[in-house]
């Protein structure tokens, strides 16, 4: 790959980077190193190393604190609960729409309305679930049956 502008880009990137090194280190260690690196006897410059491992490691590390606060998107939300996932309730009164969408009435006075036409078999008494489906719709389903339709609330 010699596209110069390929070239360029790496040039610039390892540049930035290069130049950014000496700005992140901090201390006398970087000092002490370029020290250690001018040694021309081989023991005489591994034993300075050596001991600049020994006192990085015997230095005390700063121990953060632990912090429980909220961020800031939940601040006030800290008491609020989370929406229930599904109700079970008993049928009291089954309607039709004018449209041939059936209206069910539910124990709880909680009314729901089908959306579509599809089969769903359920009368006054049965006990139905609804749980909450994706993108905030709502499902019904006969209890013991597999099958469900997509409701919505009406009031």
């Amino acid at each position: 790959m010699n596209n110069p502008l390929h070239v360029l880009v790496s040039t610039l990137a390892l540049t930035a980077v290069v130049v950014a090194l000496p700005a992140q280190a901090k201390g006398k260690l970087p000092h002490k190193l370029l020290a250690c690196s001018a040694l021309k006897d081989d023991q005489k410059r591994l034993n300075c190393y050596d001991a600049l491992a020994a006192e990085h490691d015997n230095k005390p590390h700063p121990v953060r604190a632990q912090t429980h606060a909220a961020p800031a998107e939940k601040f006030g939300l800290e008491h609020k609960k989370a929406p229930e996932q599904e109700i079970s309730a008993t049928v009291s009164e089954v309607s039709k729409s004018a449209n041939g969408q059936r209206r069910f009435t539910l124990d709880n006075q909680q009314r729901w309305q089908q959306i579509g036409t599809q089969a769903f078999f359920a009368k006054e008494g049965d006990v139905v679930v609804i749980r909450r489906g994706s993108f905030n719709s709502f499902i019904m389903q006969k209890a013991g049956s597999n099958r469900s339709i997509k409701v919505r609330r009406v009031d």
